[in-house]
């Protein structure tokens, strides 16, 4: 596996109950201050997308503290599943429109992603009267359209599951591109699916007295809690997990 010089870093919070992140999120902004590049927060309600995301750094390095958009951003956002998005770029220009998260509405869902690597062959990508992110010219908007046709004509077939929809879609991914790096988190609101890759994740589990909920993200959060670190099988292309609120339902692999 190649080693990738750009790093964004991927959070995720999911949860059967609604939750404040500011905490989670702040912490993870502070942790991911090279990430200068701007950053973005997705949050579901009823099943509906609502996406935060700014060009401008979350750790403004000359106050040396959180940016006051993004702080104002975290408190607003009360959700049981937040995915959250810190960028420094590796493809596509320095615009809001680049931010992850990424939104499309399909099979009767609204769907977000985050990405974290570069793609190393583009020959997958749909053509520019096929994309749906047009305005998006960096490779994650590309991964996402590419990931969403695949699912789609998965599903195709009755018989298929959306898990393996996605483990399907996934799989082509890397096929189509064995050189690139694709540490995602996909989500429809509901389901969460987590691509570990090129890079670790870590996660932790809270049993909180309102509700328990699972913290995943690519940096260690806490050194006082216990995060359970996961990356893929040496003999393996990489590891799926699918969370349903903060529930492990499915622990996979991406066979080589």
């Amino acid at each position: 596996m190649p080693s990738f010089n750009h790093e964004c870093d991927l959070f995720l919070l999911t949860s059967n109950y609604y939750y404040h992140a500011d905490n989670a999120l702040t912490r993870f902004a502070r942790l991911g201050a090279r990430n200068i590049d701007g950053w973005g927060i997705a949050s579901y309600r009823d099943g509906k997308a609502a996406i935060l995301r700014s060009a401008d750094p979350a750790f403004d390095r000359q106050s040396n503290d959180l940016s006051r958009e993004f702080v104002i951003a975290t408190q607003a956002v009360s959700s049981s599943l937040v995915l959250g998005h810190l960028r420094l770029t590796s493809s596509g220009s320095l615009n809001v429109v680049n931010n992850h998260p990424f939104k499309l509405n399909f099979l009767e869902y609204d769907w977000t992603m985050i990405h974290n690597g570069t793609a190393a062959n583009k020959r997958y990508y749909l053509t520019p009267a096929e994309r749906l992110l047009p305005e998006s010219d960096n490779d994650s908007a590309r991964v996402f359209e590419f990931l969403r046709a695949k699912i789609i004509d998965y599903l195709q077939d009755q018989r298929h599951s959306l898990i393996e929809g996605c483990r399907y879609a996934y799989s082509k991914l890397l096929n189509e591109d064995p050189h690139g790096g694709y540490n995602i988190i996909l989500s429809n609101g509901y389901i969460s699916f987590i691509f570990i890759h090129h890079r670790p994740f870590y996660i932790l589990n809270r049993d909180k007295r309102t509700g328990n909920v699972t913290i995943v993200s690519t940096m260690k959060l806490t050194e006082n809690e216990d995060w359970i670190r996961v990356n893929k099988l040496s003999r393996k292309k990489a590891k799926m997990l699918v969370y349903a609120g903060p529930t492990l339902i499915y622990n996979g692999d991406i066979p080589r």
